[in-house]
């Protein structure tokens, strides 16, 4: 069960990744290369997710996923939207 008032996050599952290595202080081709995709998927995922929350910048799309609850202030904990 979720707490109450929790956003539900709109993110795909690899948005949120990308998302928390971001807040670890990895940089796009270090993320690129963790994940095992190229840099311009990185990007890409970066541009939907922006996109998708209507932000700018992907330090405002941090911002926000902390706020929320999408995952944690220093990006090393998701939360899932799924019971454990």
């Amino acid at each position: 069960m979720k707490p109450l008032g929790e956003i539900p996050s709109p993110l795909s599952p690899r948005q949120t990744q990308i998302l928390s290595l971001l807040a670890q202080g990895y940089r796009l081709g270090e993320i690129a290369q963790r994940l095992g995709i190229s840099d311009s998927a990185v990007n890409l995922y970066l541009s939907n997710t922006k996109q998708k929350l209507g932000l700018k910048t992907k330090e405002h799309c941090l911002a926000l996923a902390v706020r929320n609850g999408w995952l944690s202030k220093n990006g090393a904990t998701l939360k899932s939207d799924q019971p454990h």
